[in-house]
C-alpha cells in the first residue's frame, strides 16, 4: 500500500469516527463497508458528502475519489453539492465536520 491509498484511507476511517455512534457491544454503528457500500440511509449518505467534502480538501481528484466510493463522477459531484446543502442546514452534520477537519488537520494536500 503507498502513502496515497493510506492517506486515502485513514482519511474515511477518520469521517467514520466523527459519524458513528458506538454500540454497547463496543463497535461502531457505521462501518468503512457501509460508507462504501450502496445503503441509501441518510446517516450513511451524509457520511459518505463528508468522505467526498474532506477528501476534495486533502487533495485527491473527483476521479480519485469516484473509483474509491464506487460511484460515477458525477454522483461523487452530487455528494459534494449535498455536503454544502447539509452544512447549511444540520447542525449535526456541522459538528461532525468540524471534527473531522479536526482529524484530517495534518492531511497535507496533494500536490505535483
Amino acid at each position: 500500500m503507498n502513502d496515497k491509498e493510506k492517506e486515502l484511507w485513514r482519511v474515511i476511517d477518520n469521517v467514520i469516527k466523527c459519524c458513528a455512534i458506538e454500540l454497547p457491544d463496543g463497535e461502531l454503528s457505521i462501518t468503512r463497508e457501509d460508507v462504501l457500500g450502496k445503503s441509501r440511509a441518510e446517516n450513511l449518505v451524509m457520511a459518505r458528502c463528508m468522505v467526498v467534502e474532506q477528501m476534495i480538501h486533502a487533495g485527491f481528484s473527483i476521479t480519485t475519489i469516484a473509483t474509491v466510493l464506487n460511484r460515477t463522477v458525477s454522483a461523487v459531484r452530487h455528494l459534494s453539492k449535498m455536503a454544502y446543502t447539509y452544512i447549511s442546514t444540520s447542525r449535526v452534520y456541522r459538528l461532525a465536520t468540524a471534527q473531522a477537519t479536526l482529524l484530517n488537520k495534518d492531511v497535507e494536500p496533494i500536490c505535483i
